[in-house]
């Protein structure tokens, strides 16, 4: 799992809500009654199921580590030589001279496989660490799981994460404005040992191994990486020194390190940021200063920094720190706090940081409010920072299995009343779901004994005076009127964990909030009793940079179109600032360096505003970022450069899949570069359908032979139009459409074939879904409903990918992917997965020969499949895993740090692309295809009638359409034929 994974809903707000978890855990009501089996007493029943994922749950590491007899090991190390690997095949062994490790090392990948045995000397606890070097250019971490004799100790072994660490070299990077930009950090390739430990870093301590005296087998599987593997260690497990009091600092010295300033850390994506306030270091009224750790990066449970100094004369030293943390509604954030690598006793160890609204300056402290003190040599040294959750697995876990267990009890309500609503239908639940008003109070009472946990934290006198943790507290409220009238769930059963307010959702808005741990950090000192912290600017002084602030706020703004050189080529960036400022790094670094061609970016904020600029003869040299169908309508009126004019367009054009570009297509010319897509592929969870026995469907009939499983458990499948409230687009209505052979049009755009006995077979298989096999028709969020388990599969795309990715840490182990279900072909038996994924583009305006010559330069290298994967590379680096780059580019895509199994999928159904052409009219057609399926799938139209309805109004605003722009005359004759783009034409351009 990355470390991005960990960090939970909050760096995605932008895209979706949270949402509930798994359906997971032990059932809580093992046997139910059937009410449609029932005969009058009741007596019919069947066994109920238990919950989806029990696994993860019954035998994660607490439950497991609870049964524990033996007691830590003492004795000597127990080395585990790596060159010793049996059934190590796929490895290859080496002999590391350059990094200097002492002993033949294993070179291994994604999907090698190694085992060692190892004689235990005796029955005891254990660490046991791992040696590895990540030596490749991926910033994902390091993933394997580790089976002893052949089985996995405890769940979290599944999957285990081995960081690298990250430094930067030099001063901070300057954008061409003189603001400092963050650096792109660079991996340390070295040898690291890192112990057996929780991915998710619940634990923040390793994790112990519980083994018999006697011969033992350890199986690593590599899922993530590419490294080599040294020897593992089985060791005694480390204690940290208990706390027995602070020694007063007794001097004047004062060290002060800059927040921004890190040593190393162990995410590429901690990063620095500028922010004006009075009271941070360094800060200027004019230019941008990094000058903070930005806490949008640093939020994580197990994240990292590291900081050094230098002790001029021994003694003990106090630790202070200019920080912010405000995320948490006056929670504290934990961190372990080491120095030199070590925590010098169990006071840094989960240190409570407490929340701070704006910037404010403390000194770390015991339980009795008495500075802790730390003794320190003369020299160099090293201050780490951790975040730690290890002081809210309590509440983690314990949430876990009730929103297990509210889960479940959802199925189980469904399996006994089905999904008939009706409110004047008299059914008894507690009669057939024994139990089921205690259990909803016993769920009540742990809620709240939750939150009492955690009043020390806070000093708190209550549960209610615990900010934080109000979502558990309205949770327990809503269960509690559940438990009044139990038999009220048959009508409120999506209250308890389907709905958008359900319980289970609120449930996971608290995890997400407790998990996200932010910290700002501008200064650290280290310093004795008689020195003096320094504070921000004085009264005067701020008032003075204040003002000098607003007067240059009135000057030219960097990346701003009033900023550029209007004989370079400008460029207008429709992506955050973020993107421009490492394009613009780029361009500066290695293209104006090649070509000699100034470019200036300039961010644009909305891309309506080309029409606008167009419209007053303003227009950029060229655009990028711009949604896919915006090009057609700029070029049929003449705004864009036909792009088959520059001798290498066939190369370039050549770097993308033919059905993405079909919608660049007017007349004869290409209009616009694809630059991203939007990916279609099967998003599954693995652990529902190996708990139902079913297979992972590879066409459309599959998928439907599967539905009555699915429903009969009051599952679903999700299919891409059910986000699409209002409007269904061409991403939705269309891919089953062509996977029946089926199109929009015929050769030209008065050929309407909406109408076609193939399209009408396509759009009769699509409406069918949900009108004779019931599949949810809207689903705002299917990151939610997967995430929760009632929708356990279903057909989505990158942004769905992207959050259940970086956003569902708890289900990492519990989904995949696959191919999109297709539909089989009768004459070549080829299964046929066609899907949209136009995504965004870019296009050119048309000015003079020369300045095109110059933005195609510009254009070409840009859509470079090294320039696409290095920007790809750079923006993950930087920023994290959740932003990820989805180039349209497939030779560049390959080169990005997905992991390896989903790029693999992806790469494949990129191949099935399939856009429908943009011509004049087309908008009716996307329209009216919407209309139509809103008609008869909500509204219960037939199909054909329908249809036919469809194809007159399509045809009668083509022919407007046409005619407005001179391709038929008022009466209706053909003047020109306007050609229908298509892939085939897509080819004929590219090989004329």
């Amino acid at each position: 799992m990355t470390s991005k994974a960990r960090r939970g809903f909050h760096k995605l707000t932008a895209l979706a809500l949270t949402a509930a978890v798994s359906l997971s855990g032990i059932s809580a009501f093992p046997a139910v009654t059937r009410a449609a089996d029932a005969g009058a007493d009741g007596a019919a029943s069947v066994a109920g199921e238990e919950g989806y994922g029990t696994e993860r749950l019954s035998t994660n590491y607490t439950h497991v580590s609870a049964l524990y007899t033996a007691s830590d090991y003492r004795g000597s190390e127990v080395l585990l030589p790596i060159e010793d690997a049996l059934d190590a095949d796929s490895a290859s062994f080496l002999t590391d001279d350059n990094h200097g490790y002492g002993s033949r090392v294993a070179s291994v990948a994604h999907g090698d496989t190694l085992t060692l045995t190892a004689e235990v000397p005796e029955t005891a606890l254990y660490y046991l660490s791992f040696d590895y070097l990540s030596y490749d250019d991926s910033i994902l971490p390091i993933e394997f799981s580790l089976q002893v004799d052949g089985a996995y100790p405890f769940y979290e072994t599944r999957s285990l994460s081995f960081e690298t660490t990250w430094v930067s070299e030099g001063d901070y990077d300057l954008d061409r404005y003189g603001n400092e930009i963050v650096s792109l950090p660079n991996k340390l390739i070295r040898w690291e040992s890192k112990c057996l430990g929780d991915a998710s870093y619940r634990y923040s301590e390793p994790l112990k191994l519980q083994l018999e005296a006697g011969p033992h087998t350890f199986t690593i599987g590599i899922q993530e990486g590419t490294l080599l593997l040294g020897d593992l260690t089985l060791k005694a497990p480390a204690t940290v020194p208990a706390y027995t009091g602070s020694e007063k600092a007794e001097g004047d010295a004062l060290i002060v390190i800059e927040g921004e300033d890190f040593h190393e850390r162990n995410d590429s994506s901690i990063h620095a940021t500028g922010e004006y306030d009075a009271s941070l270091s360094p800060l200027s009224a004019k230019e941008t200063v990094l000058n903070i750790v930005d806490e949008e990066s640093f939020d994580t449970a197990g994240m990292t920094i590291t900081y050094s100094f230098s002790v001029e004369r021994a003694g003990y030293y106090y630790i202070g720190m200019n920080y912010r943390q405000s995320e948490k509604n006056d929670f504290p954030v934990f961190l372990d706090v080491r120095i030199d690598g070590e925590i010098p006793n169990t006071a840094f160890q989960s240190y409570a940081l407490p929340a701070s609204t704006g910037f404010s300056t403390g000194t770390f402290t015991d339980g009795e409010g008495s500075n802790l003190s730390v003794y320190l040599e003369p020299g160099e040294h090293l201050i780490s920072l951790t975040i730690s959750d290890d002081n809210l697995r309590y509440a983690l876990e314990a949430v876990d299995e009730i929103m297990s267990g509210i889960s479940d009890l959802s199925l189980e309500v469904t399996k006994v009343a089905g999904t008939n609503k009706d409110k004047y239908r008299d059914l008894k639940l507690t009669r057939y779901i024994p139990g089921l008003e205690d259990q909803l109070r016993s769920w009540v009472d742990r809620l709240y004994e939750i939150t009492e946990q955690a009043q020390p934290f806070v000093n708190a006198r209550s549960p209610e005076d615990v900010a934080a943790f109000s979502y558990l507290l309205l949770a327990a409220d809503q269960l509690q009127t559940l438990a009044e009238e139990p038999n009220e769930l048959v009508y409120r059963v999506d209250e308890l964990a389907t709905s958008t307010n359900s319980i289970n959702t609120r449930i996971a808005n608290f995890v997400d909030l407790i998990g996200d741990s932010k910290v700002a950090i501008d200064r650290i000192y280290i310093y004795q009793e008689g020195a003096k912290l320094p504070k921000g600017l004085g009264f005067f002084k701020g008032i003075g940079m204040n003002l000098s602030r607003f007067v240059n706020s009135f000057f030219g703004q960097s990346y701003s179109v009033s900023s550029a050189d209007k004989s370079h080529v400008q460029v207008w960036v429709n992506r955050p600032r973020q993107y421009v400022e490492i394009m613009q790094k780029m361009i500066d670094e290695d293209f104006t360096p090649e070509t000699g061609i100034e470019v200036d970016l300039c961010l644009m904020t909305d891309a309506q505003k080309l029409i606008l600029s167009n419209a007053s003869g303003d227009t950029p040299d060229i655009a990028t970022g711009i949604n896919y169908s915006i090009p057609f309508d700029l070029a049929i009126r003449g705004a864009l450069v036909d792009l088959t004019k520059f001798d290498n367009y066939k190369e370039v054009f050549g770097r993308y899949n033919d059905g993405l570009i079909v919608p660049s297509i007017v007349g004869d010319g290409l209009y616009s570069l694809p630059e991203t897509m939007n990916f279609y592929v099967l998003f599954y969870r693995t652990d529902v359908l190996e708990k139902l026995g079913l297979e992972v469907p590879d066409t459309m009939e599959e998928l439907i032979s599967m539905l009555p499983d699915l429903q009969m458990r009051g599952l679903n499948v999700y299919y891409p139009t059910a986000p699409m409230s209002a409007m269904r687009n061409f991403h939705g209505t269309t891919p089953l459409v062509f996977q029946n052979g089926g199109r929009l049009y015929g050769e030209t755009a008065l050929d309407i074939e909406l109408d076609s006995e193939a399209t009408v077979n396509g759009f009769t298989e699509l409406t069918e879904l949900f009108t004779l096999y019931d599949l949810p028709v809207d689903v705002p969020n299917f990151y939610q409903h997967f995430r929760n388990g009632d929708l356990p599969i279903g057909i989505a795309d990158f942004n769905s990918y992207n959050l259940i990715l970086n956003a569902a840490p708890e289900i990492a182990n519990s989904w995949n992917i696959s191919l999109v279900p297709g539909t089989e072909n009768p004459e070549t038996g080829e299964i046929l997965r066609y899907m949209s994924g136009g995504a965004e583009s870019t296009v050119m305006f048309t000015s003079d020969d020369e300045r095109e010559q110059r933005a195609w330069a510009f254009m070409d290298w840009w859509s470079g499949a090294d320039v696409q994967a290095e920007f790809g590379q750079r923006l993950q680096i930087l920023y994290g895993d959740e932003y990820i780059w989805p180039t349209a580019n497939l030779e560049a895509f390959a080169d990005l740090p997905y992991p390896t199994s989903d790029k693999d999928v992806i790469l494949e159904q990129a191949q099935f692309i399939l856009e429908a052409p943009r011509l004049l009219g087309s908008y009716m057609m996307e329209r009216e295809t919407s209309n139509a399926y809103n008609d008869i799938v909500v509204n219960g139209e037939t199909i054909r009638s329908r249809i036919d309805e469809a194809v007159k109004t399509v045809k009668r605003e083509t022919e407007r359409k046409l005619e407005e722009f001179e391709y038929i005359d008022a009466d209706g004759n053909v003047l020109k034929e306007y050609v229908t783009p298509s892939v085939a034409k897509v080819r004929e351009i590219l090989e004329r």
